[in-house]
């Protein structure tokens, strides 16, 4: 009697094992492909998608072990920071303080030990949750998504005479106030409509956006739909205008008499509206959903810009509007597009700063450098 008990209990436990196979995780590097040196924890690229758009998620931290000028620079998966593997030990400030972050580190491709020996580093340092994605920037490129790229490659590109075209992806507004140069102008808001400004060859000429930095949505949008219509060497210059003005210096500007400020409200009025009177304006965050999501002002309805023009006709008059976003540049297009389609709102403002909002409903303002 023990012995058919004890028999079935081996066949049913050979049974759910059986069924669990499928479910359990696929195998990430065949193992013909398996070196000795290799991180044990290793994720696919459909894992790294997950983290790697904007708005960047929170508790990650995706980490570039290879050279930053030698390879960083010339392509790099989109929100990942450069830190070197030769410079890891000098560079450890830049790795969140929290050790329970998820850090995912690559490097070049299945060869590249870089990555692996990062990946080490870190959970010596004490980082409870490494990744390693060791088919690095080579593989995300193969697998057709876009990639970031840094402005010292952009002014190299520039200067040889390389095959591109630079996209501010900012309101005309914000492009007519200062730009990159050799880069034209079309708003991620008015994307569809300037379809025709793009290159015929959708295969070799480098589609690089930018917008308004680091926290700036605008580029990552374009690239995603360029992609979308069938462009295959499409990058994001994440440092955005911001960026070149700090690494090369401001552009000349083409003179136009509203200036970068025209209907930008005071922020010390703002923060005290705000933290006083927060029902006297009318407070849109002009962000996308999910931005919203990770965080706003609790007395902000969300009316993303795309949002706002089907939805324009309903806004009150009777009350002073106010737009907000991470950057400025959003908010100043909502405010431009109010202007236009609805003059009868006397009373319309922009926040013309980059913003950090909290989950908590707290923001921090960034005070805008004259």
């Amino acid at each position: 009697m023990r012995k058919m008990q004890f028999f079935k209990v081996v066949v049913l436990a050979l049974c759910l094992a059986f069924i669990a196979a499928p479910a359990m995780a696929k195998e990430v590097v065949p193992k013909s492909k398996m070196q000795d040196w290799m991180y044990k924890d290793m994720v696919d690229t459909d894992f790294v998608a997950k983290y790697a758009k904007m708005p960047k998620p929170e508790g990650v931290m995706i980490i570039d072990s290879r050279p930053y000028k030698g390879k960083y620079i010339l392509g790099y998966i989109p929100t990942a920071v450069s830190i070197p593997d030769s410079k890891f030990d000098e560079m450890t400030d830049k790795l969140p303080k929290d050790k329970n972050t998820l850090l995912i580190f690559y490097c070049q491709g299945l060869k590249c030990k870089l990555s692996h020996k990062s990946a080490k580093k870190a959970v010596k340092l004490g980082y409870k949750n490494v990744k390693v994605y060791p088919y690095g920037y080579p593989g995300w490129m193969k697998s057709g998504r876009y990639g970031g790229i840094g402005l010292e490659t952009v002014a190299e590109m520039m200067a040889n005479g390389d095959p591109y075209m630079l996209i501010d992806a900012r309101p005309t507004k914000k492009f007519l106030a200062g730009s990159i140069p050799s880069a034209i102008s079309i708003p991620d808001s008015k994307w569809a409509k300037r379809t025709g400004l793009l290159p015929a060859d959708k295969k070799n000429t480098k589609l690089i956006y930018f917008c308004g930095g680091y926290k700036c949505k605008l580029s990552h949008k374009s690239a995603i739909r360029a992609m979308g219509i069938g462009y295959k060497n499409v990058h994001v210059a994440e440092a955005g205008y911001p960026g070149w003005k700090k690494m090369f210096g401001a552009s000349g500007a083409v003179e136009v008499k509203s200036g970068g400020e025209e209907g930008s409200i005071d922020i010390e009025q703002f923060k005290k509206i705000v933290a006083e009177n927060p029902n006297s304006i009318m407070l849109i965050d002009v962000r996308d959903a999910d931005e919203y999501a990770q965080g706003h002002i609790p007395s902000a309805v969300n009316m993303s810009v795309d949002m706002l023009e089907k939805k324009i006709k309903t806004l009150p008059a009777d009350k002073p509007i106010v737009f907000v976003c991470t950057t400025g540049a959003r908010s100043g297009e909502a405010y431009y597009m109010t202007l236009d389609m609805r003059p009868d709102i006397k009373k319309v403002y922009y926040l013309e700063a980059e913003t950090d909002f909290h989950k908590d409903g707290s923001f921090t303002i960034h005070t805008p450098k004259k």
